[in-house]
């Protein structure tokens, strides 16, 4: 009689998929094909494996922003009248989650100080306001998102401008305050950092030795309400160049301005989509654009460059307010008519597509200054030094 073989053992059943046995490039894969930065906050904070992903990899922040610009929140807006500034928020737009991040967020500055009265922005970068009682010379320093308020000592000198600077290091929520003193030819950078609590204030410097051509009659070193900060450094229109304040080293300088063509009207200072300084001017009785960009010839030679003039047939009578990675913010504000409230249009524009956009109408009599609010990178998405695989669930 045959023997009878034994039945084939049957293969153990595969593994079920679980977020342990994804790994880190198929996950960062999926997140950025993520519609915007909040949306993908929000898959980051789903679970501690898929935060250690975004935070641990250096090279997926600049991709995912390559790809998804930093969205705008919204725009606030400082009123000539009035004690606080307002909030106009983007309406009507297809991201849940972004709506969920205005909501969550303290955009109507309840914890700013009311005791005081009439604060005003005079800063808005990296998702903090930078609000100064003139008043009073008290200064704050807000982060809607946050809902973290930080109240400043008056530096020991009156000073004219003031920027902020978040910190690039690892250290979390830190940040100085940045700003000048002037005193007939000579001015200096007065600063302030969080860390330490004090203001420091730098050695004068004097403006023959800032720029050469300066003319010796001339009363101001620095021309009023004209700085611009971008990417680090602070940008003032003097004449035929900019004067140029360094917040790395805190040293002046000078460099060109473009060569401009005859009726060409003001101009903003900002930054390309990939960082480089660029100068956007609106050309007089004309709905056109120029955009400048620094950056370096054939011979390697850094200057500056005419990138290229954009018609805006519709929008005559345009008024540049920013330059924030490559996307324009402008509004116009209609004819005024007796006894009419006007209406005034803002608009953003981008440099890369040339897509214009309809961001919201508000009907204003007086608008002194307008802030794009747009949205930073969380500091919560950065610098994870810890594998939570190794610590376990």
């Amino acid at each position: 009689m045959a023997s009878q073989l034994p039945p084939p053992s049957k293969s153990p059943p595969p593994a079920p998929t679980t977020i342990f046995t994804i790994g880190d490039d198929l996950l960062l894969e999926i997140f950025v094909r993520l519609p915007s930065l909040p949306s993908l906050i929000r898959a980051a904070f789903a679970c501690r494996y898929f935060l250690h992903a975004v935070r641990s990899f250096p090279t997926f922040r600049p991709r995912f922003r390559e790809l998804h610009p930093p969205p705008l929140l919204g725009v606030f807006v400082r009123h000539r009248d009035g004690d606080i500034p307002s909030f106009v928020p983007l309406r009507g737009r297809a991201d849940p989650d972004q709506a969920a991040a205005v909501r969550g967020s303290d955009f109507f500055l309840t914890r700013v100080p009311d005791d005081q009265g009439f604060w005003n922005i005079t800063d808005c970068r990296e998702g903090y306001l930078l609000l100064h009682n003139w008043k009073h010379r008290q200064f704050a320093v807000y982060n809607p998102l946050v809902g973290v308020l930080h109240r400043i000592p008056s530096p020991p000198e009156a000073v004219r401008e003031l920027y902020v600077l978040p910190s690039r290091e690892e250290r979390h929520g830190l940040f100085r305050l940045v700003c000048v003193h002037e005193d007939a030819l000579q001015v200096r950078a007065v600063v302030f950092s969080l860390g330490t609590g004090e203001w420091q204030v730098l050695p004068w410097v004097e403006a023959a030795t800032i720029n050469k051509d300066h003319p010796e009659d001339d009363k101001y070193c620095l021309p009023p309400r004209t700085g611009k900060l971008v990417n680090g450094r602070v940008y003032w229109t003097k004449y035929d160049c900019l004067i140029v304040l360094d917040t790395a080293t805190l040293q002046f300088s000078s460099m060109d301005l473009p060569p401009f063509t005859d009726g060409q009207e003001p101009f903003v200072l900002g930054d390309t989509n990939d960082d480089k300084l660029c100068m956007v001017c609106a050309i007089d009785e004309e709905a056109t654009i120029a955009v400048w960009v620094w950056r370096a010839d054939d011979d390697r030679v850094e200057k500056w460059m005419l990138d290229k003039e954009i018609g805006l047939d519709d929008l005559p009578g345009l008024k540049l307010v920013a330059v924030n990675s490559g996307v324009v913010h402008l509004h116009l504000m209609a004819t005024q008519e007796p006894n009419v409230v006007p209406l005034c249009w803002f608009f953003s524009f981008s440099l890369e597509t040339q897509e214009l956009k309809k961001i919201f109408s508000l009907y204003e009599y007086e608008i002194e200054w307008s802030y794009p609010y747009i949205m930073p990178w969380p500091s919560s998405l950065l610098c994870n030094k810890v594998n939570p695989r190794i610590e376990g669930a």
